[in-house]
């Protein structure tokens, strides 16, 4: 049922936000494409490694944990490789950035706030044997989220400053979190 949660969260959240208006553009680019789908699966496997990490026994199995971390890696690896190879791709369009980079990491903290409430509360439930790992995890798909809904609203499609105010502040979000994991979800 948390996965439907998050779910209903983020249509509500991109009905209020608005989805961007080229959506049906870039819903036909590949690279696009593939950023949601990692984004979507870095919110479904962090939720669901947040939740393993509650019990005790997963602490026998650790690759549940480090999925969500190898989908990130993924996720920054592929836009690294679009940045590094943008010079060579004649099709690629670079819009420049507005200036509003810390704009874009306080709307995924402000979007990652309830669901990173919601997978806390969960956890916290739990016997977490990883407390340090479940409350990053916990953020990171929280953050995971924020970043898939602000990529729907927003159109600035700059490489650089997805990296830099998108994935970045992702990454301190969840080490954020992994410090908040170790005061709050003591067993």
């Amino acid at each position: 049922w948390l996965i439907s949660i998050l779910l209903l969260y983020a249509t509500i959240s991109l009905l209020l936000l608005e989805i961007r208006p080229d959506i049906g553009i870039q819903l036909g680019r590949f690279p696009f494409i593939l950023e949601i789908v990692l984004l979507l699966f870095l919110t479904f496997a962090g939720s669901m490694a947040a939740i393993f990490s509650m019990y005790p026994d997963c602490y026998q199995n650790p690759f549940f944990l480090k999925v969500p971390c190898i989908i990130f890696v993924a996720l920054i690896s592929f836009i690294a490789f679009q940045i590094i190879t943008m010079p060579f791709d004649p099709r690629m369009v670079v819009i420049p950035s507005h200036g509003h980079g810390m704009e874009c990491a306080l709307c995924i903290a402000a979007l990652a706030c309830l669901p990173s409430a919601l997978i806390f509360g969960l956890v916290r439930k739990g016997a977490t044997v990883t407390s340090v790992s479940a409350g990053s995890l916990s953020v990171l798909a929280a953050s995971g989220l924020g970043s898939l809904i602000l990529r729907l609203t927003e159109t600035d499609d700059s490489l650089l400053h997805i990296a830099l105010w998108h994935y970045v502040p992702t990454l301190l979000f969840a080490a954020i979190g992994a410090v908040l994991g170790r005061f709050l979800l003591k067993w």
